[in-house]
Formats: C-alpha cells, structure tokens, sequence
C-alpha cells in the first residue's frame, strides 16, 4: 500500500508549501495567501489533496491527462 501525501508534501518549484497543515489553499502553509495564479493552483492542489486518496492508478492517470489538456 503507497503511503499517502500530507498537506506538507504539497511544494511548488520554490519549494513552497502551498496548503495549510489541513489541506487549504495558502502559500507557506498560510490560509489565503497568494497571488491571484497562486490562489488559483493553491485550490487545484487542495482538490486534489481532498479527493483523490481513494482513485486508483488509471484514474490518476485520466486526471493527469486532463491538465495535460492544458500544456502547450
């Protein structure tokens, strides 16, 4: 059984806590704080936090695919 992601192991590429110790949105584990892009993938890693410990590996992967939808 994989272990499962704290809200801590959510960093972003400075490495930056981007939820709060219970899972919100917040940069440095801070509730609301953010610039406006910030807030707005600080509420995608606090989705995928809350909702996606149960999903198996396929499911992930369809996720994975759907932000891919957005990659140039």
């Amino acid at each position: 059984m994989k272990k499962q992601p704290s809200a801590s192991d959510f960093i972003d590429r400075y490495n930056r806590r981007v939820l709060t110790d219970d899972g919100k949105p917040g940069m440095d584990g801070t509730e609301g704080v953010g610039s406006t892009t910030e807030c707005m993938k600080n509420n995608v890693a606090a989705a995928i936090y809350a909702n996606c410990s149960q999903l198996d590996d396929k499911q992930l992967d369809e996720i994975i695919s759907w932000v891919n939808l957005y990659r140039s």
